[in-house]
């Protein structure tokens, strides 16, 4: 079903409503129009690939020296293009994409701001900037304008916008280098959120079932009773049995071990979930959810998948982002998506979310203004629509007006608004279908023999002592191919 919506933003323009004074504004949503028609458009699968070739085939380098290796993959279509390295997760944010290496590296693009893209500067990049100092990674989150990283040992670093102490450092000032979340141990899963409104805030879910969060708190999105602001973790009152976290806009969501889901913080247009639109400082249940296997939280409206495949929303419903088809404003009671009865994950965007089905498809529904609904319109629709020419993805993520999906083969694929290339296809002009990401499929690089040399997760390899060793680049597929390095 068409609805309102407002005008599609500019190339490069930013839609945000704030008293700070540091960012620019764009111009106002204005009147709307309602699009009555749906079009179609076609798209053909993306291209396989084939085969790789690692260049040079040979090198000889003397101890200390370096020498840079690189993948170039040939596809189905005939067309060759240099690899990076393979990806297990990614994240995104407003104007910016993370992802997540195999490696445990982090790599960011698109707007830099803010130092969001953790890169060590401030400026925006078409291509992959190597977040700083991560190396051991097993989750990245991204928010409004910072990300953050759980890494193996349990503790969580974070980078970018601080305005309100979503760094978690004690500090807010901005980094655009990670900083070490202060207190922080046995964390499995971190969150990051924000809206144009609020600077945000970050939770991490911690090994023991806690959560704990820090950043702004103006409407009790901390979770530990108050309205203060803390650039230091608090502990999330009541929590103990968390399995997830999620937090976006100004509050935040936690599943628990029963099922059951609890919100805490703003509830605009009901976006707790409680029947009321009362702010809470403190977790409330949401109504009639004790199934739940995954919570997805996009502004104001958040998405519960249940045991038994269907998906519930409740919040806000301006851009049909509740997915039940009608034309309510909110509801602060949870709602069921139309249709969806196979569901096997979920993900937010700002004012959109999508499902991945057991068939292996991906229906998304809400605001589309930039397209990051995948269908090949910029409709928005209360009901889900098809993704076009997206099949079993192992990852799906959304942003503020983009979503993305990673396969097994390693390729990562992304539509919607990318004003400032976080599509990742070196371009900044928004895509209502599918686009695939530069240098994915990625690969793993390895070496024989480590006391000879190593090697990076971008093919720089070091000589370390004389002899010979292979460097092999592989990619999720098992494609591979490899190279002699001597070191003299």
């Amino acid at each position: 079903m068409a609805r309102c919506e407002p005008p599609r933003r500019s190339e490069g323009a930013r839609m945000f409503h704030s008293n700070r004074t540091t960012r620019t504004s764009r111009a106002s949503v204005a009147a709307v129009l309602c699009a009555a028609l749906l079009t179609t458009a076609a798209m053909a699968a993306s291209p396989k690939l084939q085969t790789i070739d690692v260049n040079p085939t040979a090198k000889t380098i003397l101890i200390g020296q370096k020498q840079t290796f690189t993948a170039t993959g040939t596809f189905s279509n005939g067309s060759k293009q240099v690899l990076g390295p393979a990806l297990s997760n990614m994240a995104l944010g407003n104007d910016h994409t993370c992802a997540l290496q195999t490696s445990g590296g982090v790599e960011c693009w698109g707007t830099g701001d803010q130092g969001q893209l953790g890169d060590g500067s401030n400026a925006n990049s078409l291509i992959p900037r190597s977040v700083k100092g991560i190396s051991t990674a097993t989750a990245v989150a991204v928010g409004m304008w910072h990300g953050c990283a759980v890494l193996a040992s349990g503790g969580v670093k974070c980078w970018g916008d601080n305005f309100r102490g979503q760094l978690g450092n004690g500090f807010t000032t901005n980094s655009s280098v990670p900083v070490s979340v202060t207190g922080i141990s046995t964390a499995t899963a971190v969150a990051a959120g924000a809206s144009w409104v609020h600077s945000g805030q970050t939770c991490a879910l911690l090994a023991s079932g806690a959560v704990k969060c820090w950043g702004d708190n103006e409407r009790g999105q901390l979770g530990n009773g108050s309205n203060t602001d803390s650039s230091l973790p608090v502990s999330v009152s009541g929590i103990s049995t968390a399995t997830a976290v999620t937090t976006a806009g100004n509050y935040a969501c936690a599943l628990l071990a029963s099922g059951a889901v609890q919100c805490w913080g703003g509830n605009f247009q009901g976006a707790l979930g409680d029947g009321t639109t009362n702010d809470a400082s403190t977790p409330v249940t949401v109504r009639g959810i004790s199934t739940a296997t995954a919570i997805a939280s996009g502004w104001y409206s958040t998405c519960a998948l249940l045991a038994n495949g269907a998906v519930q929303c409740w919040g806000s419903n301006l851009f049909g982002q509740l997915g039940d088809g009608t034309d309510a404003v909110f509801s602060s009671n949870p709602v069921t998506v139309t249709g969806i009865s196979t569901a096997i994950s979920i993900t937010p965007g700002g004012y959109h979310h999508c499902a991945v089905l057991r068939s292996g498809s991906v229906k998304c529904w809400g605001y589309n203004g930039s397209g990051q609904l995948g269908d090949g319109t910029f409709t928005s629709s209360n009901t889900p629509v098809l993704v076009h020419a997206i099949n079993s993805p192992t990852r799906l993520a959304a942003g503020v007006e983009n979503t993305c999906a990673l396969f097994s083969g390693g390729m990562m694929r992304c539509w919607g608004y990318n004003g400032f290339g976080q599509l990742g296809n070196r371009r900044t002009n928004d895509s209502s279908l599918p686009v695939t990401v530069v240098g994915t499929p990625g690969v793993v690089w390895t070496i024989s023999d480590s006391s000879k040399a190593t090697i990076t997760d971008r093919g720089v390899a070091s000589g370390r002592a004389v002899g010979n060793t292979t460097i092999t680049a592989t990619t999720a597929g098992f494609i591979n191919d490899n190279a002699v390095l001597t070191v003299e």
